[in-house]
């Protein structure tokens, strides 16, 4: 630590002997010691690195060296640097081994530190590199993670500690002994809902009561404060979880990305979002070597985005898509094949807390046109939620406004219409779901009616189901069907992508 940079470079030093000697006999003549030594290949500059406290001599005995250069715009003025580091490895083993270099300034990138200089001993023994100051402790300790195989870190920031993200933080607590046996230590650094926060600088939060630390916290959550505690300390993975269902949050997803962190999260908000933050989220987030991952938009805990990615990635593309992405309408429209009554159904379905307090949030087909419009935005179609045709579940002449309470209370008005609806559909050796579709680049969500041949025609309970029709996958589609509700799942997805994080895959230690 305590370096300088110092550059001396121009037009004027290309093909002239004795640069680097002058260079170097001005430095030695005031008596200060070279770290460091490197110089393009263009030959347009030398840098060389001295202690910080010999900058300024270094930098006067250079100005007065070339003087008349500066002045005739031959050299530039002296540059110096003074708020860097040098970072070193160093090995007999470096000679005989391949891709050492890749792996260091891969380490390097992964925590986002910037090179200024890089200098190799001819021996191949060692490589330097000179980084800003700031970074220097973080460049160590990700080094020694690349090259030793140490523990690898997660440092999370949980937002939204309701049913999903609460569970989530239990789960972690569960599993840390296990992933320490897989070499992969978890911290959870920051715990915030809408009011308070807990932010802790040291080793973690001790999840053994985190609720009742939360609820003793005085902190008021701040965005902002946690940014900026990533910015200044550089956590080497730090993973911001938005369990939130606010459009809050996302809004900030590229502060989220420039501070350094991946983004894991269920809040679909964002990828519904117009087109264009759509695509300037991925755009950052390459930019920037981070993750960003929404496996739980669509699905739950059932594998569609990463299915997605990895078909279109592979050349294949998308025909045609149908799915059940609701476990609450999947609940309700299954139980009218038990010959239940559409009013019953939708209790029972709020009783076992699968629909949100208010039905209609669920029955207005807005989530699953969120969904859709995701899964349709995967394919590469250029839609707006505003594209996406929602048809109305209820009949036509039904008065769903008022209170809940008064909605509750009057659809039973509603049961003789599902009634004569499911008759008619028995007759012809089908049944009704409420789910998406997306055809010949149009989307649509609302009733489907589906026969027996149909992947959907089973799917009840809560259960999810995904019917894809790709160039490949025809005439027989791509299905993927599991359980679409509960907190447990969701949060066990949400898990899996910040787990995804992690560099590579140790094998679980004998000990």
């Amino acid at each position: 630590k305590d370096t300088a940079l110092i550059s001396v470079a121009g037009p004027g030093m290309k093909g002239r002997n004795g640069m680097a000697a002058r260079t170097f006999r001005a430095v030695s003549g005031a008596g200060i010691s070279v770290l460091l030594i490197t110089q393009s290949s263009s030959e347009y500059t030398i840098s060389f690195c001295v202690h910080k406290n010999q900058a300024s001599h270094g930098v006067t005995a250079l100005e007065t060296e070339f003087d008349l250069e500066i002045q005739a715009g031959l050299v530039n003025p002296i540059e110096s640097r003074t708020d860097s580091a040098i970072v070193s490895i160093i090995g007999d083993g470096m000679k005989h081994q391949r891709g050492v270099a890749g792996t260091f300034f891969s380490a390097l990138a992964f925590s986002d530190i910037n090179i200024r200089a890089i200098a190799q001993g001819s021996a191949e023994r060692s490589i330097s590199a000179v980084i800003d100051v700031k970074s220097g402790d973080t460049a160590v300790r990700i080094a020694h993670r690349f090259f030793f195989n140490t523990a690898q870190t997660i440092e999370l920031f949980v937002f939204g500690v309701g049913t999903i993200g609460g569970c989530l933080l239990n789960q972690i607590r569960d599993q840390m002994d296990g992933l320490v046996r897989q070499k992969i230590e978890i911290k959870v650094l920051g715990i915030a809902r809408s009011a308070h926060m807990l932010l802790d600088t040291g080793g973690g939060i001790d999840l053994a009561d985190w609720r009742g630390a939360l609820e003793a916290s005085a902190q008021k959550t701040s965005l902002v404060e946690v940014l900026e505690y990533v910015r200044e300390v550089k956590p080497l993975n730090p993973v911001f979880v938005d369990c939130t269902a606010s459009a809050a949050i996302p809004e900030h997803y590229a502060d989220i990305l420039h501070a350094g962190c991946h983004i894991a999260t269920p809040n679909k908000r964002a990828n519904s979002m117009s087109l264009a933050v759509y695509h300037s989220l991925r755009d950052l987030a390459n930019a920037k070597q981070r993750r960003f991952l929404y496996e739980t938009n669509v699905g739950a805990g059932l594998p569609i985005i990463d299915t997605l990615q990895n078909l279109f990635k592979s050349g294949d593309s998308l025909t045609a898509f149908s799915g059940i992405m609701s476990g609450s309408l999947s609940y309700i429209f299954g139980r009218l094949d038990d010959g239940v009554p559409f009013s019953q159904a939708i209790l029972e379905a709020r009783d076992k807390q699968y629909t949100e307090p208010d039905p209609r949030d669920d029955l207005s087909g807005m989530d699953v046109a969120r969904k859709a419009l995701i899964i349709a935005r995967e394919a590469g179609l250029p839609l707006e939620l505003s594209d996406i045709k929602i048809h109305r579940v209820f009949p036509p002449d039904f008065d769903d406004s008022g209170t809940v309470e008064e909605f509750m209370k009057k659809l039973p008005l509603a049961d003789g219409y599902f009634a004569e609806y499911m008759k008619r559909l028995q007759r012809e050796g089908k049944t009704l779901r409420m789910g998406a579709s997306i055809r010949n680049g149009q989307c649509t969500v609302g009733a489907l009616e589906v026969g027996a041949d149909n992947p959907l025609y089973a799917v009840k309970n809560c259960e999810n189901a995904f019917v894809f029709t790709t160039v490949r996958y025809s005439p027989i589609p791509l299905s993927i069907r599991g359980y679409g509700a509960g907190a447990a799942v969701t949060a066990a997805g949400v898990f899996g992508d910040i787990l995804r994080t992690v560099s590579w895959n140790p094998k679980e230690s004998a000990d």
